[in-house]
């Protein structure tokens, strides 16, 4: 009987002995899925904190392009002396191709005894015209700018809109159809 229940305890001393072997194999990998699990999640954090300040900085980058960038560039465009110069050149050009042409008329209606006030394109009010479209023209924002100013948080896709042009004598390169 003593051996009988000697072979009953060794066989539940057995039992407790791998019951305590299986839990320290289970929680062997119980800390290692925790620790991956705290790893994966320290990296999913860091990686999110990645993610926001990358859309704060976009978030910031397109509010300057919208509130200042365009207008930049415009001046950046219509201020260096070689773009200010090719208008000049082309102001001369229309200047004095008006210049021959008001030859011309005013040899033709002289020939004909008619005096400067006489013809028919003469007009008193020119100088000024001139001088108050150059200056409002100077004074004028652009009417795109002024619909990008008023509105400096839309979205990319509104922007793209205002910017497309539309209709048959849009250029391929603004349209937003690569494929052409």
């Amino acid at each position: 009987m003593l051996e009988q229940r000697e072979r009953v305890w060794e066989r539940e001393r057995m039992a407790w002995v791998e019951e305590k072997e299986e839990l320290v194999v289970e929680l062997k990998r119980q800390k290692e899925v925790d620790s991956v699990s705290r790893g994966d999640l320290d990296t999913m954090y860091a990686e999110w904190g990645i993610v926001m300040d990358d859309n704060q900085k976009l978030a910031k980058e397109r509010y300057w392009l919208i509130t200042e960038g365009f207008g930049s560039f415009l001046t950046a465009v219509s201020q260096p002396e070689e773009f200010k110069g090719s208008l000049e050149r082309i102001y001369r050009a229309y200047r004095d191709v008006g210049y021959q042409s008001g030859l011309k008329d005013g040899y033709a209606y002289s020939t004909q005894g008619l005096g400067t006030k006489e013809t028919p394109l003469y007009n008193s009010k020119t100088n000024k015209q001139l001088s108050k479209l150059d200056k409002e023209f100077g004074d004028t924002t652009p009417a795109l700018l002024e619909k990008i100013l008023e509105r400096p948080l839309m979205s990319i896709d509104e922007l793209k809109a205002i910017l497309t042009p539309v209709g048959p004598s849009s250029p391929k390169s603004l349209s937003g159809d690569a494929s052409q």
